[in-house]
């Protein structure tokens, strides 16, 4: 599988608040080839290799489209950091959610599957 390079953006950090820090990053061209859902994912971040699992699909609260990527045992900032990524398959489509909560429950089923 191909690799992706793209670098770290700010973002609303929801995903700090339910314990799941996301790495953010623009769309480009990622929307062009995959569709929206969770992803497992091998990371590689400053020479290091970690596993991760990716999600491209609407953002709650605002229904845009966001690109994040949760790394397991990573917990720096690291903005405007180009961060390399592939996948490594894909692990459901897209869900919505009412609550924090509710992806939270979501996200700790997602990592079993993938195994982080």
């Amino acid at each position: 599988m191909a690799w992706f390079r793209r670098k770290v953006q700010v973002g609303q950090k929801l995903g700090r608040q339910i314990g799941f820090p996301t790495l953010n990053f623009l769309i480009g061209d990622f929307s062009k080839d995959h569709s929206a859902g969770v992803y497992g994912c091998e990371v590689e971040i400053r020479g290091k290799m970690y596993k991760g699992a990716l999600y491209f699909g609407p953002r709650l609260g605002t229904g845009e489209m966001t690109l994040e990527l949760y790394v397991m045992d990573f917990n720096q900032e690291i903005y405007g950091d180009n961060v390399r990524f592939r996948l490594l398959g894909k692990v459901r489509n897209a869900m919505t959610f009412k609550t924090l909560d509710e992806i939270h429950g979501q996200i700790e089923k997602d990592l079993e599957v993938i195994g982080v």
